[in-house]
């Protein structure tokens, strides 16, 4: 029978009690909670039974006067011991003396950042530990104390939180002034000699150390609106170690045309020495750009060039790489899409007192894509050669793939055909289909992979694998939930008939079978979803907080129409915050959300868009406000337009059901009993009409061409796409007779 391991049940008494204490000391104010079951289990021929299974417990509450609190509460067992997730209690925005307090204790996260960065090839890794942090919060500067004991993730889909070797505390300060960002950070890193000897996988070669002092210093600076420039400087202390300074410089342009990165980076074996991940010990350039020099045309590319073992040990492999890439992207005619790209890297590892080991790299690609109906098309295609130890090597794939949607019905199918040569030549066929529906209450998935390697005679076996996954989701009544996914790997391995009849000659006994793994795996979630004192509204945690005790900013922007003569403002066109606050757009197509709360927000295209219009790309945006300053961003959306048309025919012929066709865009209608049709929601453009000679009335022809040309503009009378009818004429046979005289 599934269920908690008695550790979790305990766990689960423990968080009913601290949810209840909570809501208690509130005075039943205002908030919601979640308590759930869950359990994965993972299993299989070549492994034993894991499984993982307990209860967790969440809740949020507004305290009025006070702040808005927030709690967790996991305890589940895995291989009969207590495991814990993420537990901890956190009071958000007290409002005192003038500045906005958060108080966590328990597991907290502290991002790696102080400021953001413009660059996606630098890695900051997020602190997670179980203490407590406290951070200071103004309109203009940030800043946080913590300290505890670090913890890594650990569990198949059921996530605990396993206790790192490692102390952290540190202290850092952030300060905006104008378009200037300035953060000031820190920290320490300490392990008992102890732990540091039982865990050595915890600490990267040549990077052991039991106390670690670090001081960073990084900036944002933004001149105007599309430079940004990026600089960090940090300089580590460690016992027993080479301190070495590390530093990272770099600039960002980013305009509708021409984006380009660039930046140079040094980073040390300390640069950020968290326990159990590894960033830093790199040094190089990197730089990329893309160029769009007109609509549906975009050129891309990208360098870097690394090496690492800066502090020159003796213990570490030396690495070092460069790489290249170049690609675009290009529309088609006929509403295809093309995208290209070639990839180059070169390199080299050296183990202590060896010769380095070079590889050269490259890989080219391509997709071809095309939406048709409801089909979305792609054709993949990729050449990978690897010219490396002990031999080259080459592979190529070809995928042709259809994703194909029908109200609340999505399925999905690709077939790969692969070819590996080098030392041997080996082809192998690869599917792979999905499936999804939403109804109602119910939500199904299913996904499955089929592998199949077919090798040549030169090979010693064949292997075919299949993979599936499937899984419900279902809203049970009085606010209970159910999801539930499976999942089941089989490979197959099977020796070849040739490989078969040379081992029996030689006297060897084989059956043709060689080798079955299965692996499987099973994810049951049960949930309850609780309100008390009226719940709290749809806003997330800081726009409440927002809402009761303002620190905002404001979300602006404009809402053009994109007209085949130009842009021009859309009034009255509705703008949504985070789904649920509204606006409409003025006369001069502009939108203003106030009093909205510091950090991230989603802003889009209202789903209830006015009948004659269609959204735009992109139709939703994320902007990060600022206390007291306004954020902006723009949207489009394209004008629709109806057009009418007329078929006439002589006085007592029935009009109505004759077909008419549109095109481009294959849309059709039909006219009713005075002869008239007509198409809505159509696009600004230049269309085709045609009427299907085999629905015209019986004993009728065309009396005008079957295909009428007409433009559609928006706010514009169309012309009117008219065809007219004629009675068919049944002309007797004339009869030619002659007399002789």
């Amino acid at each position: 029978m599934w269920g908690p391991p008695i550790p979790a049940r305990k766990g689960a008494v423990c968080a009913a009690v601290w949810l209840w204490v909570a809501i208690a000391a509130s005075g039943q104010s205002r908030g919601e909670a979640e308590i759930a079951l869950q359990g994965a289990y993972l299993g299989g021929t070549s492994q034993n039974l894991l499984d993982t299974s307990g209860v967790s417990a969440q809740f949020r509450e507004w305290l009025p006067g006070l702040g808005y609190l927030s709690g967790s509460l996991e305890g589940y067992g895995s291989q009969n011991r207590l495991q814990v997730g993420e537990n901890y209690a956190e009071l958000l925005s007290v409002p005192w003396r003038g500045v906005r307090w958060t108080v966590t204790g328990g597991d907290f996260r502290v991002p790696g950042a102080l400021v953001e960065s413009p660059f996606y090839n630098l890695v900051n890794p997020e602190i997670a530990a179980r203490g407590f942090a406290v951070r200071v919060a103004t309109p203009e500067a940030e800043y946080m104390v913590f300290a505890g004991g670090e913890t890594l993730s650990a569990g198949p889909r059921v996530a605990y939180r396993l206790r790192a070797p490692q102390t952290i505390l540190g202290f850092s300060a952030v300060r905006r002034i104008k378009g200037l960002r300035i953060g000031a950070r820190f920290q320490q890193f300490s392990s008992s000699p102890d732990a540091v000897r039982e865990n050595p996988v915890y600490f990267p070669v040549g990077g052991i150390f039991g106390l670690a002092r670090t001081a960073a210093l990084q900036l944002a600076y933004s001149p105007m609106s599309r430079l940004k420039l990026y600089g960090e400087v940090s300089r580590p202390a460690a016992d027993k170690q080479p301190s070495l300074t590390s530093m990272v410089a770099g600039m960002a342009w980013e305009s509708e045309r021409l984006t380009v990165r660039a930046n140079w980076a040094r980073q040390g074996t300390l640069y950020f020495p968290l326990a159990g991940l590894y960033a830093g010990d790199r040094q190089g350039p990197f730089a990329e750009a893309r160029f769009r020099p007109w609509k549906g045309l975009e050129v891309f590319g990208s360098a870097s060039q690394y090496r690492n073992n800066l502090e020159g040990s003796a213990e570490v492999v030396s690495l070092r790489s460069a790489s290249t890439s170049a690609g675009l992207t290009l529309a088609l005619p006929w509403k295809f899409a093309a995208t290209g790209q070639v990839s180059t890297i070169r390199f080299s590892s050296a183990a202590p007192g060896a010769e380095a080991a070079v590889s050269h790299n490259r890989q080219v690609s391509a997709t071809l894509s095309r939406n048709l109906g409801r089909h979305a098309l792609h054709l993949n295609w990729r050449d990978l050669a690897l010219d490396g130890t002990p031999a080259r090597q080459r592979q190529r794939s070809t995928e042709l793939e259809d994703l194909f949607h029908f109200r609340r019905f999505f399925v999905g199918g690709a077939a790969r055909l692969q070819q590996a040569t080098g030392s041997e030549r080996r082809n192998s066929i690869y599917f792979r289909g999905s499936a999804q529906a939403n109804l109602g209450r119910w939500s199904v998935y299913a996904n499955a992979e089929v592998g199949n390697d077919l090798a040549n005679r030169t090979l010693f076996a064949t292997n075919t694998y299949t993979t599936s996954v499937a899984g419900v989701a279902v809203r049970l009544r009085r606010g209970w939930n159910l999801q539930t996914e499976a999942f089941r790997n089989r490979l197959n391995m099977a020796i070849n008939r040739q490989s078969i009849f040379a081992m029996e000659a030689s006297g060897t006994p084989v059956t043709a079978a060689a080798g079955l793994v299965s692996q499987w795996s099973l994810y049951i979630r049960l949930s309850k979803q609780l309100r008390w004192g009226g719940g709290l509204p749809d806003e997330n945690a800081d726009q409440y907080i927002a809402q009761q005790a303002p620190l905002t900013g404001s979300v602006e922007g404009r809402v053009m129409v994109r007209r085949a003569e130009g842009m021009q403002p859309a009034a009255g066109i509705p703008v949504s915050l985070d789904q649920g606050r509204s606006v409409v757009t003025d006369a001069a197509g502009l939108y203003l959300f106030e009093e909205v709360p510091i950090g991230a927000h989603d802003v889009a295209l209202s789903a209830e868009l006015p009948a004659d219009y269609d959204p735009g790309e992109p139709s939703q945006a994320r902007v990060m406000v600022q206390s007291r300053r306004r954020a902006r961003t723009d949207f489009e959306v394209l004008p629709l337009a109806s057009i009418d048309g007329q078929v006439d025919g002589p006085v007592g012929i029935a009009l109505d059901g004759i077909l008419i066709r549109m095109a481009p865009g294959g849309r059709y209608t039909t006219t009713d009993a005075d002869g008239h049709y007509r198409f809505y929601n159509v696009r600004e453009g230049d269309f085709d009409f045609e009427i299907d000679p085999g629905t015209l009335p019986e004993n009728t022809v065309l009396a005008t061409d079957a295909r009428r040309a007409a433009t559609v503009r928006w706010g514009v009378q169309a012309e009117i796409a008219s065809f007219s009818l004629a009675k068919q004429s049944a002309e007797k046979p004339i009869r030619r007779v002659l007399v002789r005289e």
